[in-house]
């Protein structure tokens, strides 16, 4: 799933009492991000920032860990989320 289909699915979501979100991206964090891609994420951001704002959410996020530590990835991905520190501890998968 990439991640404009998490945003997607986020637009979707009617709840009043969601409050917690774990993203597990199907792939894993690569050091360099192509820039379509890195606009999937920044929408992806956005739209969080506004599910925290309005619903106070817990955001995790959980990938792949081959052989570097994915939490890593995290504050170039998610940068306004991270200076929050609205991004709870990155649990690495093996």
């Amino acid at each position: 799933m990439s991640v404009q289909w998490i945003t997607t699915t986020l637009q979707t979501v009617k709840s009043k009492s969601l409050q917690h979100i774990t993203i597990y991206p199907a792939f894993s964090i690569p050091e360099t991000i192509e820039e379509a891609v890195h606009q999937e994420w920044q929408d992806l951001e956005r739209m969080l920032v506004q599910f925290w704002t309005s619903h106070s959410i817990r955001l995790q996020v959980t990938a792949r860990n081959e052989g570097k530590n994915p939490g890593d990835h995290v504050p170039s991905l998610l940068p306004e989320l991270t200076k929050r520190g609205l991004v709870g501890p990155v649990e690495a998968l093996p």
